[in-house]
């Protein structure tokens, strides 16, 4: 009995082993450096704070009824 067990898991064994995946992850590429340009939009996102074209945090003043940038 033993030797038909290990005559079948043998061959099992095998082919577990040959269908297995030895294929690596590619390296990822480096993040690309983003600068920074010059900025003259903003998008107003409530009263007295906005977001630039950068993503950046703006405070905003309220003149003549609506808001503009400040200038620092």
């Amino acid at each position: 009995m033993k030797k038909t067990v290990q005559a079948l898991a043998i061959p099992l064994v095998a082919l577990a082993m040959i269908g297995a995946d030895f294929r690596r992850e590619e390296p990822k590429a480096a993040a690309p450096v983003v600068s920074k340009r010059p900025c003259y939009g903003y998008v107003i996102i409530e009263f007295g704070k906005g977001i630039d074209c950068n993503g950046d945090t703006v405070k905003l003043v309220k003149v003549n009824g609506g808001q503009e940038r400040v200038e620092e």
